[in-house]
């Protein structure tokens, strides 16, 4: 069973790097819509489009793993409560890497998908020839550790 677990630990480990990539996108993608670079949004969404992709494939493979070991039902908070004698530690860490990496993805998703829709409401105004006000432009943020 250590084998199979120290699999599903580097799986949740990929996982965790791909919401950290996802993660950085969605920083740029924000980045991109405040400047109104549409090319560099489009590239963001196409980079992000296919780690999505991935990222069911490894979700899939997730599934299988957690019924092989007997843990479908086992949320990721509890993960190191079932984890072989001697790898504790080792679950601990990576599962909190892949929640805290799963929270930050959704804060900055947020951020950018409320930019994106701020950007597009000044766009329609602009359209029908309403003046643009300041409350309009989103504010920037800076998510830099």
């Amino acid at each position: 069973m250590t084998a199979e677990w120290k699999d599903y630990l580097s799986l949740l480990d990929g996982l965790a790097d791909i919401m950290e990539q996802l993660t950085e996108i969605e920083q740029e993608k924000t980045a991109a819509v405040s400047r109104g670079d549409v090319n560099a949004v489009d590239a963001c969404m196409k980079r992000e489009q296919a780690l999505s992709m991935s990222l069911r494939g490894m979700d899939q493979k997730r599934a299988r793993m957690l019924a092989q070991l007997g843990l479908e039902n086992i949320p990721l908070r509890e993960l190191e409560e079932h984890a072989p004698k001697g790898m504790e530690m080792e679950t601990k860490a990576v599962a909190e890497k892949l929640r805290q990496g799963y929270a930050l993805f959704q804060g900055v998703s947020q951020l950018a998908r409320d930019t994106l829709e701020c950007h597009l409401r000044a766009i329609e105004k602009a359209q029908q020839g309403e003046p643009l006000v300041v409350e309009d432009q989103p504010r920037q943020a800076d998510f830099r550790a």
